[in-house]
């Protein structure tokens, strides 16, 4: 909790300030409120007999984070119990909020991308489709996408004849597109550190990646990846990871599809 939020919280709150105020009333003790940087949010003073009592500090403390200090005589503890109460409600609220408008920003890039990439049966616009949105996480990043080649034991960047492909064909089993083909979501924020990282990851710095697969078949990899250092969140994990899921089915589908009109058995 920043500064001007707890400001916010303990001078304008609709239901915090006045609750304080009527604390600070009953009491009629001299109490310094800061922030966690030492400044002033509320200095309230007293003509109280108990002015000369001892000053103590109590922390005002949101998950394990002291946010702020109460100073003053015994009621002060009083005071911090009560804010760090009150902050940490504000938070939780906070963070319900964030929850569901992430939500919906996960349903709405669904429906988005289904009706985008469903506008298709051809693999190049199925992948272009899939490869444009990978590239739009809130990190950043470009969007790739491998698919198995028909080389046993290969993944093809896609769409075939992309000018410059960040990544090249590789291994479908070595490396980092090799370790998330073959297993799980992962984010890689250093690439370099990373033990499993071959030349081919190497072109980027951080990544993000995620299998495509149908119905336990393993298709290829999709992700995201900067040539430049940067900080993949678990939000874009979980958003990546939603994407390959709506993506793998329309991949298989195409791949049916164009095997259909070459006539192939």
């Amino acid at each position: 909790m920043q500064s001007a939020e707890l400001r916010r919280l303990i001078v304008r709150h609709r239901h915090v300030a006045p609750m304080l105020s009527a604390l600070l009333a009953a009491t009629d003790a001299r109490v310094h409120i800061t922030d966690a940087d030492g400044e002033t949010v509320l200095d309230r003073d007293s003509r109280s007999i108990e002015d000369d009592a001892p000053i103590e500090r109590y922390p005002i403390v949101v998950e394990s984070d002291t946010v702020g200090w109460v100073e003053g005589p015994r009621p002060a503890a009083a005071v911090a119990s009560v804010l760090s109460y009150a902050c940490s409600r504000e938070t939780d609220k906070r963070s319900l909020a964030s929850e569901a408008l992430d939500r919906y920003r996960e349903l709405n890039l669904i429906y988005d991308l289904a009706d985008r990439i469903g506008g298709s049966p051809h693999l190049a616009d199925v992948t272009a489709v899939a490869i444009d949105e990978a590239g739009r996480l809130p990190t950043g990043g470009t969007g790739f996408l491998l698919l198995e080649s028909p080389t046993p034991g290969r993944l093809t960047p896609h769409p075939l004849g992309e000018e410059a492909p960040l990544f090249l064909e590789q291994s479908a089993t070595d490396g980092l597109l090799g370790a998330a083909h073959a297993g799980d979501p992962e984010i890689v924020n250093d690439v370099a550190a990373d033990p499993r990282a071959t030349a081919s990851d190497r072109v980027a710095a951080s990544l993000i990646v995620a299998p495509l697969k149908v119905e336990g078949a393993r298709l290829g990899v999709i992700g995201t990846a900067s040539k430049e250092p940067v900080l993949f969140q678990a939000g874009d994990l979980k958003i990546l990871t939603a994407i390959a899921a709506l993506t793998a089915p329309f991949v298989s589908q195409a791949h049916r599809y164009e095997s259909a009109t070459r006539g192939d058995k």
